[in-house]
């Protein structure tokens, strides 16, 4: 999959998108970009303190899948930003952030639709296998 065309794309369908990261399981990657314009509230270590923690949280919600089903994204306000984190694929957990004054489940449908069909066109081609855990 691509994932740093994917990051693009998702910045392009929403100004209300502000940063978009994807990390990859398999390579240890992190693809992400930001809105133009913007001011970003981490520096790269912060991101990637947060990518870190977001990863074991994601794992850690995984563990319960047998019982209620895998989980499709989770979300949490903060009082500056909105911040979504879903799979992306097999090997990819995706995270973005949005401004706060956002309908914000509208957007978390349109940015699953655009990863769907990434893992669409990409589900022969990558190899892909699922996130460690």
């Amino acid at each position: 999959m691509d994932y740093k065309k994917l990051c693009n794309e998702l910045l392009g369908h929403s100004e209300k998108i502000r940063y978009v990261g994807v990390y990859n399981s398999y390579s240890g990657d992190v693809y992400e970009n930001t809105q133009g314009g913007i001011t970003r509230h981490f520096d790269p270590e912060q991101t990637k303190k947060s990518m870190t923690q977001a990863i074991m949280r994601w794992k850690t919600r995984k563990q319960f899948s047998a019982e209620i089903g895998d989980p499709e994204f989770a979300m949490t306000r903060y009082g500056k930003v909105n911040r979504v984190t879903m799979a992306c694929g097999k090997d990819g957990l995706l995270m973005f952030s949005t401004e706060i004054d956002v309908h914000l489940c509208d957007i978390i449908d349109d940015v699953t639709k655009i990863v769907n069909r990434y893992i669409a066109e990409s589900e022969d081609a990558d190899g892909s296998r699922n996130i460690r855990t």
